[in-house]
């Protein structure tokens, strides 16, 4: 009888606890207008920001904030984050979590990063005598900032194509993840820069990178030089297709927005503008620095027609997006140095190369293109040639060059991880 007594309590308690739940959630889906408002300090709040329970709720319900200035180059705008209760789109609150961060502002994981979470205590938990600032959050409902974002006048011409980080050489095999990203520039040349919010890197590599606003130790935002925007156009569009060739003769179907001749038909292509929600579109989207930037994980292992060199191509739609196009490449617009980034760990024999794949404009028909070789399954390699023993194509790394499909790694090889 005690038993069953206890059981009937505990349900009682779970109950409760659901019910409880269930209240919070519809609590915290109201949160993206007025959280911002709650004073953190204020102890007799149930709903505590400081609780990592009421944290990891509230970022499920807010979006990034837009630090780096952005053009609606058709006037479709993309939907920003909502400024909360009392607080103008030009405006600012930061009543979350911040960091302190000094030193250099790291450029790659080979950098180390200076940050520190506030003590409780009075303690400094940053060098004496460092050069600090806050750095406060992205993803946290509390804090709010927003960059300026306006619609195009005239013509958009591009003036720089940035196609992801700066990576001299990456190898990418028939079960990689690679993620492509590419952002586009307009140069701003008038007399008042545009609002532009200065960030730094707080923690975290990859999926755990973490960027927040930069503040002097008093609050103030340390404002960018607001001299670039990106630009946001629906009719932008992402097309892979495997070359059949060492030396293609292609031809640009503009109206199916894909390559003909020596080429294979796609095996993904998609555009903003029909683009729907969850991973297998390509769209645009705020990153976590705060810019607009399109992007897209291919996924070789489910999209592929084999190893060889696929054409990765953005281009522009014309009048199915919806709208006018008004977004153009031109003899002027520049082409940033850089190479396409997959999501795993680049190898350290990778790093040490030189070369890499490089992004091309072609102005006539609009469009840039990067050229990708794809490997076989990661442990083939390049070819017998990379060990140092074995002379019949088995020796070393294996891969193209070898017993065909990558052989196993020869008796004095040294394989690359």
């Amino acid at each position: 009888m005690k038993t069953l007594k206890q059981i009937f309590t505990l349900i009682f308690v779970l109950a409760g606890t659901l019910a409880f739940t269930s209240c919070d959630l519809d609590r915290v889906a109201e949160l993206n207008g007025d959280v911002a408002g709650v004073n953190k300090n204020d102890t007799n709040n149930p709903y505590d920001p400081n609780g990592a329970a009421f944290r990891k709720v509230i970022e499920s319900t807010v979006t990034h904030n837009l630090s780096f200035p952005v053009i609606w180059a058709e006037g479709t705008t993309k939907a920003l984050r909502e400024p909360p209760a009392g607080v103008g789109p030009t405006e600012y609150k930061l009543n979350g979590e911040y960091w302190y961060v000094w030193g250099e502002d790291p450029a790659d994981p080979d950098y180390p990063i200076y940050s520190c979470l506030p003590l409780d205590s009075a303690d400094y938990c940053y060098p004496e005598g460092a050069d600090v600032y806050k750095a406060w959050v992205q993803k946290d409902a509390l804090n709010y900032w927003q960059a300026d974002a306006e619609n195009a006048v005239g013509l958009v011409n591009v003036d720089v194509i940035d196609w992801g980080d700066n990576l001299e050489s990456v190898d990418w095999y028939l079960t990689s993840k690679v993620r492509t990203e590419v952002v586009l520039y307009e140069n701003h040349e008038g007399a008042t820069p545009l609002r532009q919010y200065s960030m730094r890197h707080v923690s975290g590599w990859g999926i755990d990178e973490l960027h927040g606003l930069q503040t002097d130790l008093d609050d103030e935002p340390v404002m960018g030089p607001g001299d670039q925007a990106t630009i946001y156009s629906t009719h932008a569009r992402l097309t892979i297709q495997k070359l059949t060739s060492e030396t293609p003769e292609l031809t640009w179907d503009a109206e199916n927005s894909e390559w003909t001749g020596d080429v294979l038909e796609p095996v993904f292509t998609g555009a903003v503008w029909e683009a729907g929600d969850g991973p297998g579109y390509y769209n645009a989207e705020i990153n976590i620095k705060g810019k607009i930037i399109y992007g897209y994980t291919w996924d070789v292992k489910k999209a592929n027609n084999g190893m060889g060199v696929y054409r990765i191509t953005f281009s522009f739609d014309g009048s199915d997006a919806g709208s006018v196009l008004n977004t153009f490449f031109t003899e002027n617009t520049f082409l940033a140095e850089s190479v396409i980034v997959p999501e795993q760990e680049v190898s350290a024999s990778a790093e040490e190369e030189e070369g890499g794949p490089k992004a091309v404009i072609d102005f006539d028909n609009n469009l840039t293109y990067i050229d990708v070789t794809i490997l076989g399954n990661k442990g083939g390699g390049k070819g017998g040639n990379s060990g140092n023993a074995g002379t019949d194509g088995t020796g070393g790394f294996g891969g193209n060059g070898g017993s065909g499909s990558g052989g196993n790694g020869g008796n004095g090889g040294k394989p690359t991880n």
